[in-house]
């Protein structure tokens, strides 16, 4: 291990490349973990740069005495092609640091297996499905093992009941198999949002040791949301009236809109209510799923980074997310909850990135509440505040016990807003636009038996992933 003399100064030499002048703090323990050599588990914000470190890590260990003229690679197992491509991007304009990813061309390729690439992204079908390429990439020196998303070992390398029988991509499953080829590095798991009960599972698959792991969290809680969660009409076009309304009345100015859908279908109903109810507004309207063409891809992945865009609303399911930044967005509304709160926060984590005030409107109609756990539906029921039902899901009492405290303004959510006196109260353009539409008794009664919507895991995929 070097000294921290070393470290510090070498450091100060590489930092210029990357366009900053000192880490953050919880940058600063990761990145002291990587020099350790000890396992760590990194639970931070999206936009926090938690890759930062350990793109570092070359760079740093080329100025330390002990390892000038030795290559000792960063294997990073990631779950979207999209976020390899992103970070590779970046990385080709530091300075004397190579970086690639598996399956990008042959040349690439090639110059993983001659071991001539500092930092290799590839994805967990890649690493450990094809056994050639795993026979090759065991033969690397390898110095540091990432594992990034690592909440996806869970809700993609697992079905239901916590086996690989049905897992949507079983190869996650998998991912601490990387722990056998490469016995001597350090392992570095990151994801943005993890729920305890997660955080323990991926633990036990990455055979990370509780007692000696460095935990580095920063509370998943974004105050500037306000929560809000309201029984509708199973009649989509009842529950769903206020949107064309506003959207009609407001048209290029109508605030910039994400709704979620739980399926294909429910997107593609709602996109062409909109569309035939308005077909002066098209061209504010878009929607996102797996089986969209491609060139409506790239047209909503450029209007969701450009805040001048004329696309107002967005219908989507939840492949439109993970690795992809939200710029002026501050209103998500959920057409029906996801299945779990980690799904349910990333979600609502889409609106209000630069901290402004924003919303999340999340929808329910009779039928929704029938696939979701246990810790969605007392979002829901909670006679309290609806923040600290999401937050228990993610936070040790302590720190629940801190949340309730700072929880109580209006601006938390519709519970606290309902008991709020200071009667200063401002409501957000799309909750000026939101009147809760009353729930038809005769569709809110209706039994089991009637035909809802299947949930398909293809919903979940990244579009611009391929193995």
């Amino acid at each position: 291990m070097a000294e921290p003399k070393q470290t510090d100064e070498a450091l100060a030499s590489v930092l210029p490349r990357y366009g900053i002048s000192a880490l953050k703090p919880e940058q600063r323990k990761i990145f002291d973990c990587l020099m350790r050599k000890d396992d760590c588990m990194a639970i931070l914000p999206t936009g926090y740069g938690k890759s930062l470190p350990f793109q570092l890590f070359p760079a740093v260990a080329s100025f330390l005495p002990q390892t000038i003229g030795l290559r000792r690679h960063v294997v990073v197992c990631c779950p979207l092609r999209s976020l390899m491509e992103d970070q590779v991007e970046f990385l080709s304009k530091i300075p004397d640091i190579t970086a690639g990813f598996k399956g990008s061309d042959d040349a690439m390729d090639q110059l993983i297996k001659d071991g001539c690439i500092d930092i290799i992204y590839a994805s967990p079908e890649s690493l450990l499905g094809d056994p050639e390429w795993r026979e090759l990439m065991r033969k690397l020196k390898v110095a540091v093992i990432v594992v990034d998303e690592f909440h996806t070992i869970s809700t993609w390398g697992e079905d239901s009941k916590g086996t690989e029988k049905c897992a949507f991509r079983k190869w996650f499953g998998h991912i601490g198999e990387l722990r056998s080829m490469y016995p001597e590095a350090s392992m570095l798991a990151l994801s943005a949002t993890c729920t305890l009960k997660v955080r323990k599972r991926v633990m036990k698959i990455l055979s990370l040791r509780p007692e000696t792991t460095v935990t580095i969290t920063v509370s998943p809680n974004r105050p500037n949301i306000k929560l809000t969660a309201v029984k509708v009409s199973n009649i989509l076009e009842m529950a769903m009236s206020w949107i064309v309304d506003g959207l009609s009345t407001l048209q290029e100015t109508f605030p910039r809109t994400l709704i979620y859908c739980r399926s294909i279908t429910d997107v593609s109903k709602l996109y062409a209510y909109i569309s035939e109810e308005l077909p002066e507004c098209v061209q504010h309207l878009e929607m996102f799923h797996s089986e969209t063409t491609d060139s409506s891809k790239e047209k909503v992945l450029d209007a969701v980074k450009n805040k001048e865009s004329p696309i107002r609303l967005i219908i989507a399911t939840s492949a439109l997310g993970m690795g992809i930044d939200f710029v002026d967005l501050h209103s998500v509304v959920l057409y029906g909850p996801p299945n779990t709160n980690l799904e349910l926060i990333q979600e609502v984590g889409r609106a209000g990135r630069d901290g402004d005030p924003s919303v999340a409107l999340i929808l329910s109609n009779s039928y929704h509440l029938h696939h979701v756990d246990s810790e969605v539906k007392a979002i829901f029921t909670t006679s309290e505040c609806r923040r600290v039902a999401l937050m228990s899901s993610f936070l040790n009492p302590p720190d629940i016990n801190l949340l309730m405290k700072e929880t109580g303004k209006h601006t938390c959510c519709d519970i606290c807003y309902s008991l709020c006196k200071c009667k200063e109260c401002e409501f957000l353009p799309l909750e000026q636009l939101f009147q809760a539409p009353s729930v038809d008794e005769e569709s809110a009664s209706e039994k089991d038996s009637d035909v809802t919507e299947d949930y398909n895991l293809s919903d979940y995929e990244d579009i611009l992933w391929s193995p």
